[in-house]
């Protein structure tokens, strides 16, 4: 039984090569600055998920005052969230221990989502790149649970933006062979016409 069939019209491909191709070129670029510096990185990962956890307690402590003001156990979420937040900005460095077991858990379900993904995509042309891309996202998430917590400092930093990197790569790669593929339909049908 297939949970996921990929169809792609003309239209459908010539949007997601443009789209892609930009995705992929930007997430490249973040990626390779995360492997120039990654201890800025793995702070700067840990810092935005401090953000994201801060943005997350307000609006969940402003619906749950709104909705749930009187009841304890709806204050728990966003009261958790709040001191994750705190927790990340005051010591970023062990949220970088913290953080890169997520990032080993994240990675395993990135090689499981590539490799899925590279299956669907398997007629057409470029569908071994995501199954490689799920092979390196495998072996960084292993990496970084044998070295965890000591090495997560430049780990989390280096495999955030080795993943980015080879993520962008990929997209760019997609996007290209789905541009050429819009291309080789049209080029067809006007050598038609022009018979």
């Amino acid at each position: 039984m297939e949970l996921f069939i990929f169809r792609f019209d003309p239209d459908t491909l010539k949007k997601f090569s443009r789209h892609t191709i930009v995705a992929g070129v930007i997430m490249s670029l973040v990626g390779l600055t995360g492997i120039i510096a990654p201890q800025i990185m793995s702070l700067v990962v840990v810092s935005f998920m401090a953000w994201l956890f801060l943005f997350a307690a307000l609006v969940q402590g402003y619906a749950t005052y709104k909705s749930y003001r009187g009841s304890f156990t709806a204050w728990l979420k966003p009261a958790m969230m709040l001191i994750a937040s705190l927790l990340l900005l005051f010591f970023p460095l062990e949220g970088v221990a913290a953080v890169g077991m997520l990032l080993a858990a994240y990675l395993l379900v990135d090689a499981y989502a590539n490799f899925s993904f590279g299956w669907e995509y398997r007629p057409n042309k470029g569908w071994w790149m995501p199954m490689i891309n799920g092979v390196l996202s495998l072996l960084l998430a292993f990496i970084l649970l044998l070295g965890w917590p000591l090495s997560s400092i430049v780990l989390v930093g280096l495999f955030v933006g080795i993943s980015l990197f080879f993520d962008g790569i990929v997209l760019v790669v997609l996007g290209m062979q789905a541009k050429k593929a819009v291309g080789d339909g049209s080029d067809k049908d006007e050598k038609g016409e022009e018979r």
